[in-house]
């Protein structure tokens, strides 16, 4: 195993929740890059949720970037993670890579409850469209696949993980 774990995944999949139960069962710290974007961003004087894909995707590039010192760390990276080639090549080489996966109903269903403010990549496509590119990125990258559509609790998933892990 790596010295770091990043989950990657759909907004709304659980990496933040997993991520925290994950880090006190390992003992690790654990870093939810969403909240080092907000930072950073007011750092430098914008909303991240009004930047353009583009520029949010950079962001979040820096901010993950940024970890490589991180060690026995969690690392719950961003949605949009995986568009940013710096931010994979980094985590592939400092972090085993955890694809927290979901069935597109239930990742759709928790987009509409939770009102996701900011969508990268969305544009003039569907969510059907985007969680399909999506899913094939976070496959290409993943070093475990862990399917919450079929056990959802999170002491299963967090338990598949680290058994996982133990196999690696």
């Amino acid at each position: 195993m790596r010295k770091n774990l990043a989950l990657i995944g759909m907004a709304g999949v659980g990496k933040s929740t997993t991520g925290k139960s994950l880090a006190e069962q390992l003992g690790y710290d654990c870093i939810e890059c969403d909240s080092l974007m907000t930072i950073e961003a007011q750092k430098r004087g914008v909303n991240k949720f009004l930047l353009s894909d583009a520029d949010f995707i950079a962001l979040e590039g820096d901010v993950i970037c940024s970890l490589a010192n991180a060690e026995r760390t969690v690392i719950d990276t961003g949605g949009s993670a995986v568009y940013s080639a710096d931010a994979m090549r980094l985590l592939k080489t400092i972090a085993t890579t955890v694809y927290l996966k979901d069935s597109i109903e239930d990742i759709k269903q928790r987009f509409i409850a939770r009102g996701q403010p900011h969508v990268v990549g969305i544009g003039a496509r569907t969510f059907e469209e985007l969680f399909l590119e999506r899913n094939c990125l976070y496959e290409q990258y993943a070093d475990i696949v862990v399917d919450i559509s079929t056990h959802p609790a999170l002491a299963h998933t967090v338990q598949e993980i680290v058994d996982a892990l133990g196999q690696n």
